[in-house]
């Protein structure tokens, strides 16, 4: 399996900030859990969009439990490209790595096209900036059978509702 490192280098427009990065990122870049986490809780990963317009605050427990990716133009729909996946490996290797989070941003027009579509939106809103708007996406459940050890992580894993309104945070 690869690191978020090796993830982060490959996708090219992910840097993870602090020591785990491709590249080091500035001091005035970095951001400390306290500004990004949920309250108690410290960030184990800071990462940056490749146009610095956002960062993720990713909580400790995920430390060693996904990878990222990022999605094809046919799974961002509308989304501007970098829409991007954070997946859990499952360790029975017969089953299929699961999204915990998917972040894609919009252009407001976009959005508003999105939600007027029936069904589901691919995610909930949690920030809007400059005509571009910041969607999360989180699993509506727990895709492992009950009682297993994925499901048991997994549910470990999943965001709280604390977390997901601190997780992305605008530049």
């Amino acid at each position: 399996m690869r690191s978020l490192r090796d993830y982060a280098c490959r996708l090219g427009w992910i840097t993870l900030l602090g020591t785990a990065g491709c590249r080091a990122a500035p001091p005035s870049a970095r951001a400390t859990a306290s500004d990004t986490a949920a309250p108690g809780a410290a960030a184990s990963a800071v990462v940056a969009s490749p146009d610095e317009m956002y960062e993720l605050a990713l909580p400790p427990r995920w430390e060693g439990h996904f990878r990222v990716d990022s999605l094809s133009k046919a799974e961002r729909g509308r989304a501007r490209p970098g829409a991007v996946v954070f997946e859990y490996v499952p360790s029975d290797s017969t089953l299929r790595p699961q999204a915990l989070l998917v972040v894609a941003v919009y252009d407001s027009a976009a959005w508003s096209a999105v939600r007027a579509e029936g069904g589901p939106p691919p995610g909930d809103s949690v920030a809007a900036r400059n005509g571009r708007v910041f969607v999360v996406g989180l699993p509506q459940s727990n895709p492992f059978a009950p009682g297993s050890p994925d499901a048991t992580v997994f549910g470990v894993l999943q965001l709280r509702p604390g977390e997901v309104s601190t997780l992305v945070r605008l530049r």
